[in-house]
């Protein structure tokens, strides 16, 4: 080939293989070009059928053979010794070295750039793969143990050597179970969902970056082309050209050259997990030039697995669940997919335990829901009471079980015993002191001169807790745990009728009574700080003052008590000042932190309540008023449409009221009056039908709509 026809023949050759097979014979025929460029253009087509595996090749695989890199075996790196090579990708390889310095045996697995990528720019990735993988210790996470340069400045990564397979190969030779082939690949999410936690995508998940070791272990490689979800938009243009990413395991934004996201990662293990189960890919790849392929992966439908599957595995155990699950998880769009890795692991987890997958539409009808307590009189002092009585028999039943329990050992110890029966006794007496108390609320129905009423017949039960919460402190001076508990629970009812000062005084006070009793740091003293916070929202503290303490409640909850029933509330609290702070800030980093809040606790709602809770669904509409603070309102409209419905096949009233307005509020925002209108006559209707006039509630609701008609003037 003479160099000045390259250019000619390299336009030629393009426009053939834009064409179909059967179209490039006439297409070369009839172009004005020479003998000899279209022997040379029909020479290159002929060689398309050899390329088959091309595009599971990364650019550094398919660049092997270009670029010039002398052996290394016997090279000493630092105090490692290179005994062979392991691979060959990206921008570097992967070496097989042992410890040289005889202070201990070890294998290391070294990892350096290629001498033709030694570039200014290239190291700075290869450092980032650096910072990146020195942030993530997880079990299931290849760890970093060194790193350095070396003497002719090549940097160079020393990791974990993992002995092992890929993921698929692993399952097959071992002709796993569905059941231990779903468990192994979801201790792989778990490591995913946990750099996803650190603000890190792999973007590159495919069973040879992930390799199970001879214990059964799983172990994820490779970081070399991940994505910080905080990285400005350079650095995310760099990791697009320069990542060697394989395109058969890759999202259709990737090969779109759209933004990456946690998503990116939900879409390729949805890929690696159709491997696992069927030993074949979603896509009809065969004999496809590399513009099909991509067209292939970006455009067409993906098969079911339970149509391609190659394994042992039956049929009918992919079919149905498995398959609604993974075609979730291999949506076009990402908005489509699994929110999280962690909503991905939970479904799988819920398939393993025999329960109905989240991916799959339900098929019953839902559950009427009955509400309890009409007159608010009545559930004030009967909630109050009800709540330190179950607490105080709650007490003195598990001391009692565990004076029992004591007595059966006498024989072996009895001072023991003794010293246990006396502690349950005094548990006795307090729990005893508590219910007294309690009943002294019964008292002030009691017409008489002698009770607490003397002798008025109009004593109101917000009198009886005003009088109750000052003694608390004088006739339980000597329990500060059942203080702690009706200073909480006097705190929660002024909170849950607007009176916020009386309700941050008492929760400030069971705070410190919590501390007194636990220390600092117990899943009491963590729900106190969070209960503190909500009443300093309404007494004019900022979010300077509420983020740092809610954050470490937050913190404190995972470490103590993980599956408390208030850490999804902790959650999403955070994201609404979050929100609120940031509202039309553009600020994206933060408002990704608050969406990242409000997915983790949405998973824990389902996980406590079930999807179709009034918890679950304020999850999504805590998504609605991200969508607000982002100023997308189309979104929020949809999704507040979408609420209204939810809520109201609930039977959620009170929800249902407000997110008529809300619906409405944005409806103005964009215009449409006349339909804003419509839904705020419907909300105030409701809100009558419900509430009295001066109930603090329907004020609320009066003072809101005003805002939101103010608001849409402006």
């Amino acid at each position: 080939m003479h160099a000045e026809n390259w250019k000619t023949i390299k336009e030629v050759l393009l426009e053939a293989l834009k064409l179909l097979p059967s179209e490039r014979r006439d297409y070369l025929r009839s172009a004005d070009i020479t003998a000899e460029t279209r022997a040379e253009v029909e020479s290159l087509l002929s060689l398309e059928a050899e390329a088959e595996d091309f595009m599971s090749l990364s650019v550094g695989e398919f660049s092997r053979d270009l670029l010039d890199e002398p052996a290394r075996a016997r090279q000493r790196i630092g105090v490692y010794e290179i005994v062979s090579e392991l691979g060959f990708g990206g921008m570097g390889a992967v070496y097989l070295a042992t410890r040289a310095d005889g202070k201990f045996e070890q294998r290391v697995a070294i990892k350096m750039l290629k001498r033709e990528f030694n570039t200014e720019k290239i190291r700075r990735n290869f450092n980032r793969e650096k910072e990146i993988l020195a942030t993530l210790a997880h079990p299931n996470i290849a760890t970093l143990l060194d790193a350095g340069t070396t003497a002719d400045g090549v940097p160079y990564l020393v990791m974990e050597y993992v002995k092992g397979e890929p993921i698929d190969k692993f399952c097959r030779n071992r002709k796993l179970s569905l059941n231990a082939r779903l468990k192994l690949f979801n201790k792989v999410c778990d490591a995913v969902a946990f750099a996803h936690r650190n603000l890190i995508v792999h973007s590159d998940l495919k069973p040879s970056n992930i390799l199970v070791n001879t214990d059964g272990e799983p172990k994820l490689l490779d970081f070399g082309i991940s994505k910080l979800l905080d990285a400005n938009a350079d650095n995310a243009s760099q990791i697009t050209h320069l990542g060697a990413l394989t395109p058969q395991y890759a999202s259709p934004e990737q090969l779109k050259g759209e933004p990456v996201t946690t998503a990116t990662d939900v879409y390729s293990l949805g890929i690696v997990l159709f491997k696992i189960l069927t030993d074949s890919l979603p896509y009809h790849v065969g004999n496809r030039t590399n513009g099909h392929l991509l067209r292939e992966i970006a455009e067409a439908e993906p098969v079911l697995p339970s149509e391609a599957a190659r394994t042992p595995l039956a049929v009918s155990q992919l079919k149905g669940d498995l398959d609604n699950v993974i075609l979730k998880a291999l949506c076009k769009e990402p908005t489509r997919r699994y929110q999280s890795v962690e909503q991905f692991s939970a479904d799988l987890w819920r398939f393993i335990d025999g329960l109905p997958v989240l991916a799959r539409p339900a098929t019953f009808s839902y559950r009427a829901r009955k509400f309890y307590g009409r007159n608010r009189v009545s559930v004030w002092a009967a909630a109050l009471i009800v709540i330190s009585l179950c607490a105080g028999i709650g007490v003195a039943l598990a001391q009692a079980a565990a004076a029992r329990a004591q007595a059966r050992i006498a024989a072996e110890a009895q001072r023991q015993a003794e010293l246990e029966t006396a502690r349950a006794r005094a548990e006795k007496q307090k729990a005893e002191r508590t219910s007294r108390f309690m009943q002294s609320f019964l008292e002030y129905a009691n017409p008489h001169w002698h009770g607490r009423g003397k002798g008025r017949m109009d004593v109101t039960v917000r009198e009886a807790i005003d009088d109750a919460a000052t003694r608390i402190d004088t006739e339980l001076a000597d329990e500060p745990e059942v203080r702690a508990e009706l200073h909480y629970t006097v705190g929660e009812v002024y909170r849950t009728h607007y009176e916020y000062e009386h309700s941050f005084s008492h929760f400030r006070r069971s705070l410190d009574l919590y501390r007194l009793v636990h220390g600092d740091r117990h899943p009491k003293v963590a729900r106190g700080i969070y209960y503190l916070c909500v009443a300093m929202g309404r007494t004019g503290a900022g979010i300077e003052d509420v983020e740092p303490l809610l954050r470490q409640a937050i913190e404190m909850m995972r470490e103590t008590d993980p599956e408390n029933v208030n850490l999804p509330y902790m959650l999403q609290s955070l994201a609404g000042w979050i929100m609120s702070a940031e509202k039309g800030s553009g600020n994206e980093s933060r408002l990704a932190d608050a969406e990242s809040l409000i997915l983790e606790a949405k998973t824990l709602f389902i996980r406590h309540y079930g999807e179709h809770h009034d918890s679950t669904i304020t999850a999504d509409s805590s998504l609605a008023n991200l969508a607000h603070a982002r100023g997308d309102l189309a979104r929020e409209e949809g999704l507040r449409e979408e609420l209204v419905r939810r809520f109201r096949e609930a039977d959620a009233e009170y929800n249902y009221i407000w997110a008529l307005f809300y619906l409405a509020e944005v409806k103005l925002a964009l215009g449409k009056t006349a339909e804003a209108e419509s839904l705020i006559a419907q909300t105030l209707k409701l809100g009558r039908s419900r509430w009295s006039t001066d109930d603090a509630r329907f004020k609320l609701l009066l003072k809101s709509v005003s805002a939101a008609r103010n608001a849409a003037r402006k």
